[in-house]
């Protein structure tokens, strides 16, 4: 009696040789991509996107960051390519995965980062908020503005918790008792540690402007949009 017929076919494991190539390559660019010096070819990028090859992302995301933090005239064509490259990887593997990625390093190149997330629409509530816990709020408020492809009700959950958590964040600076000697005068002093007077809501001093939470005018107006934007959503789910 042929035993192995009694079993359904779906149940044998199996695995194609297309499979298996495609994995030592994965494993093979893995191992090249711990090189700082080594970057991938065009070549190599249009097969890791085609394939959408994960496990590797966070090797071709340090290549995207170095590129990006380089000055323009310094970046050479491996430069170039990565930075064109790395956003449509992303796009290709999937959402849950790049977000994981990128949102694992928003300080090496904060601006590319913030930049790659608005064009990728990699908005994620409970990965800003992770953000927070990191002690990145200024980075978690720049981050506000940008969007995900599509919004749940677990979403817009998720968004009004963020809120919460950005409308209460510690104070960084403070309100200190300055005693002159004539008169005692409250001030503020700023998270960077600049004096300014007592009614100044942002620091007044040049190339500084934030607040006691640590936020500059513009990341306080963009937590007050994103506040704008979870009631447009909630109308559009029907939750009010």
């Amino acid at each position: 009696m042929d035993y192995i017929s009694d079993f359904p076919q779906d149940t044998i494991p199996h695995v194609s040789a297309e499979q298996l190539r495609t994995e030592l390559l994965r494993r093979r660019y893995a191992e090249l991509l711990e090189q700082p010096d080594v970057f991938p070819s065009q070549a190599n990028w249009d097969f890791i996107t085609d394939h959408a090859l994960m496990g590797i992302g966070e090797g071709l995301y340090r290549k995207f960051l170095v590129s990006a933090v380089l000055p323009e005239a310094e970046r050479r064509s491996p430069n170039r390519i990565a930075l064109k490259e790395f956003p449509r990887y992303l796009r290709a593997v999937p959402r849950e995965y790049a977000v994981e990625v990128v949102y694992d390093d928003t300080v090496s190149a904060p601006e590319a980062t913030r930049a790659l997330i608005e064009d990728c629409e990699l908005f994620d509530a409970r990965a800003v908020a992770g953000l927070v816990d990191r002690g990145e709020a200024p980075m978690a408020a720049g981050l506000l503005s940008a969007f995900q492809p599509a919004y749940t009700l677990d979403d817009l959950a998720d968004m009004r918790a963020l809120l919460r958590r950005m409308r209460h964040l510690p104070e960084e600076g403070e309100i200190t008792d300055g005693r002159g000697i004539l008169r005692r005068e409250l001030r503020y002093v700023c998270p960077a540690g600049h004096v300014n007077a007592s009614e100044a809501e942002y620091c007044t001093h040049s190339g500084c402007g934030l607040n006691i939470y640590g936020l500059t005018r513009a990341q306080a107006e963009a937590i007050d949009a994103f506040e704008a934007r979870i009631d447009a959503l909630a109308s559009l789910l029907g939750e009010e």
